[in-house]
């Protein structure tokens, strides 16, 4: 019985202190805070205010520059190369000789058809006193005159065959190749020489269709070399059917080459001045994409809410590049423009202004 009584009592005295703990704990979980809420802070961005200017825009183009005029010269008779008196390199004026040809006895043919013109006028003349005279047919007469004529176009024919023995420079230039040596033998039609005119040279490139409506001739271009040479011309044609590939039109600008300063063949840059418009000033670090893929800029509009404008490139300079499109006063974002997005709110931190 004290047994039973024993074990009873310390059943109760366990239930106790089981149900004593829980109280403490929902006690202790009552009393515990609850965790607020943190209010997200807006991102910091660095913003530079801009206000619009004037700029004149320009179309720049890669391009190359060429010679004005470049000919392969080809023989006009045949016969073996006996001189060569101009060296590949040197400058030529016209009428300089670049080869010459054997003459070989082009000039006793020249002498046979002389003597055989000057036998047949002689005939002619008779002919034509008998014919006077009533004892010679018009039909003698003529046969002879027939033949006084085709010898002395046989005579007019040995003479110019001789004067293309001397292949001479047809223009003031540059004797760029020669084909033959001393000894070589060329046939009628072979060249034998180029020769090209830089004292002009042609800065040429392609402009994309939507640019070509700018273009007029006479416009001034300024090319400008790898090296950082610049020179002036102007605008001497303009295609008027456009590339079937590229859908481009080729353009040429004469440029003055006096001193043979710019060598032909080299790649150059052209810079096509074309109108004058309003436009930003800022670093090309500042353009973005949006979602269209289109090329823009984001701002900070009132509320400080992000923005996107888009733009167009109107000139580039090596500092920064012009773009049209935005307000006339604007607050742009210039670090951290990736990581927002329109209509988001931001802290702008203001960076000095351009």
């Amino acid at each position: 019985m004290k047994r039973s009584a024993f074990l009873s009592l310390a059943l109760a005295v366990a239930v106790g202190i089981w149900m004593f703990s829980g109280a403490l704990n929902g006690s202790a979980r009552l009393k515990s805070p609850v965790p607020e809420t943190k209010k997200v802070q807006p991102m910091k961005v660095s913003v530079m205010d801009l206000e619009v200017d004037r700029v004149t825009r320009e179309i720049v183009v890669q391009g190359q520059l060429e010679p004005k005029r470049s000919v392969h010269i080809r023989a006009q008779t045949g016969g073996q190369v006996v001189a060569v008196p101009v060296p590949k390199g040197a400058p030529v004026k016209v009428g300089e000789l670049l080869v010459q040809l054997a003459e070989e006895d082009r000039r006793a043919q020249i002498a046979r058809a002389q003597a055989e013109m000057t036998s047949q006028r002689l005939q002619v003349t008779g002919q034509r006193t008998l014919k006077q005279q009533g004892l010679q047919a018009e039909t003698q007469l003529k046969s002879a005159e027939a033949t006084l004529a085709a010898v002395s176009a046989e005579l007019e024919r040995l003479r110019l065959d001789l004067s293309h023995t001397r292949i001479t420079a047809p223009f003031d230039g540059v004797l760029e190749k020669r084909t033959v040596e001393i000894g070589s033998f060329v046939d009628r039609g072979d060249e034998v020489a180029e020769m090209v005119e830089n004292a002009e040279l042609l800065a040429v490139a392609q402009i994309p269709q939507q640019s070509a409506r700018w273009l007029e001739l006479g416009q001034s271009v300024r090319v400008r070399l790898l090296d950082g040479r610049e020179a002036g011309g102007k605008i001497t044609y303009v295609a008027s059917v456009a590339e079937p590939q590229a859908r481009s039109f080729r353009i040429e600008a004469g440029v003055a080459n006096a001193d043979g300063a710019f060598p032909a063949g080299v790649s150059a840059e052209l810079h096509i001045a074309v109108a004058e418009e309003p436009a930003h000033f800022l670093s090309p670090a500042a353009l973005t994409l949006d979602d269209q893929g289109r090329v823009g800029i984001k701002t900070v509009a009132e509320g400080n809410a992000v923005a996107f404008h888009p733009v167009t490139l109107v000139r580039t300079q090596t500092d920064g590049v012009w773009v049209a499109g935005l307000p006339e006063r604007v607050r742009v974002i210039v670090q951290g423009q990736s990581f927002v997005v329109p209509g988001e709110v931001v802290e702008p931190i203001a960076e000095a202004t351009l």
